[in-house]
């Protein structure tokens, strides 16, 4: 009688395991497994919100994603690991490749002296988003690496969010393939496009916290082979990301010749430790780059608030530049074809030199109008290096009290203004500038005139 039982309950098993196996449902692949060889996604199978195609197994150090069809999912499961390399990733423009983090946060993590702690190489179409987990603000963590994160090597069209960068030996976060002595590196055969840089989080890095575009746009470099020019950058947007104690810039983007947007970002205490000078500011716009900067909050800048070497098409406004070490703006055309730097609408409060310092004398023109600058510490609100500076200034309202402007809670970080305050109405229409909204996104403008500074009441 023991017997039947015992092998009525081994049959029952039995049957009971076949119907599992049957019943259990392919979701994608795992990377690194023998050609041929498809599995179940074992990363949190519950989780209903990423059908993924693909799995990174925390062993792994490289994906090579030649056979990795357009479209596809790579996700990365929750946990610390290694560094990682991302190869010949080809996604569309209709289809890019997805890398998230599945289940909860992915730490990576390098040595100082590893090259890097996440890097592309020869990628092309995708998008790196940490937001593959609810209630994670940053899903990716990268710690450590003498980069922490590096689009390299012929990488474009590509878009990466909701990643803390830190503890990095250089730069947090590095867009650009520098040129070699191969020809497919260099301006006229390559062009990265298409980079988006957005909710992102870099902080104690040993250089830049963004790095985007070559710095030598228009001398290039001395290599072996002699003098090669850096890559063309199109469509560049680097907007609502936090920096926070960086050893060189927060931002800086060079070689961004159209279509280039930094916005909305929050700089803290970049220029720490800078590997030469002029390296401690809190966004460079630097040779090569054209476009907008605005609606940026940058404190506390060793050097200046903003420093622009940029084409001569760039449009500076709504910016909140507080305490630099230097000067609040400074400008100086090294290679400037187009026809004007234009600073509008800025609020730039105790700079310990200049307000807005020209050294800009071959651009046609520079725009100063309707911008607060308060209490600089050369006592120059305006400051011109020469004669040959062309310069149209007016409706600057300078001070050297704080409390002159009427915030509601300057100290606490509420630019909005009081009613009474002086700045209303009392700007130049800058709409023409395309200049139509203040810092926090209200409409200019929004009484009779527009106001000076930053912030239009509301």
């Amino acid at each position: 009688m023991n017997s039947n039982y015992m092998m009525r309950g081994i049959i029952a098993i039995m049957a009971l395991a076949s119907f599992t196996m049957c019943a259990k449902k392919t979701v994608g692949v795992e990377i690194g497994q023998p050609a041929g060889d498809t599995i179940t996604n074992p990363v949190n199978p519950t989780d209903p919100t990423i059908d993924c195609t693909y799995t990174v197994r925390p062993p792994q150090w490289q994906v090579d994603g030649t056979k990795i069809t357009a479209g596809s999912v790579l996700c990365i499961p929750a946990g610390t690991r290694g560094a990682l390399l991302l190869k010949n990733l080809k996604g569309t423009a209709d289809k890019p490749i997805i890398i998230i983090n599945k289940g909860g946060q992915v730490i990576f993590t390098a040595a100082l002296t590893a090259g890097y702690a996440f890097k592309t190489q020869n990628c092309q179409y995708f998008k790196i988003k940490g937001n593959g987990a609810s209630g994670i603000k940053y899903g990716f963590a990268v710690d450590g690496g003498n980069i922490g994160m590096t689009m390299d090597d012929l990488s474009s069209d590509f878009e990466i969010q909701n990643v803390e960068v830190r503890n990095s030996g250089f730069a947090g976060i590095m867009a650009k393939t520098d040129p070699t002595c191969d020809a497919a590196t260099q301006r006229g055969h390559f062009t990265m496009k298409n980079v988006l840089l957005h909710d992102n989080y870099v902080h104690k890095t040993g250089g830049e916290g963004f790095y985007i575009g070559n710095s030598f746009y228009a001398d290039g470099m001395s290599i072996a082979c002699g003098k090669v020019l850096p890559h063309d950058v199109v469509n560049a947007r680097v907007y609502n990301n936090i920096t926070d104690s960086t050893g060189c810039e927060g931002i800086q983007v060079g070689s961004a010749v159209s279509g280039c947007e930094i916005y909305g970002n929050t700089v803290k205490s970049p220029g720490l430790t800078p590997f030469a000078n002029g390296q401690n500011n809190g966004i460079q716009i630097g040779e090569g780059t054209g476009g907008k900067c605005y609606n940026n909050l940058i404190k506390n800048a060793p050097g200046n608030g903003i420093i622009v070497l940029g084409l001569g098409d760039n449009l500076v406004f709504n910016n909140y530049i507080l305490n630099s070490g230097d000067n609040g703006i400074f400008a100086d055309s090294r290679y400037t074809p187009g026809p004007n730097f234009q600073f509008i609408n800025n609020t730039i409060v105790a700079p310990a030199s200049d307000g807005i310092k020209l050294d800009s004398e071959t651009i046609p023109m520079n725009t100063v109008i309707n911008n607060v600058i308060i209490n600089p510490g050369s006592g120059t609100a305006v400051f011109k290096k020469s004669s040959s500076v062309k310069l149209t200034a007016s409706n600057n309202f300078i001070n050297k009290d704080i409390n002159t402007c009427k915030f509601i809670n300057y100290t606490g970080g509420d630019f909005h203004l009081q009613p009474s305050s002086p700045l209303i109405d009392a700007g130049v229409d800058m709409s023409s500038y395309g200049v139509a909204f203040d810092y926090y996104h209200i409409v200019r403008p929004s009484g009779i005139g527009f106001d000076i500074g930053a912030t239009e009441y509301k």
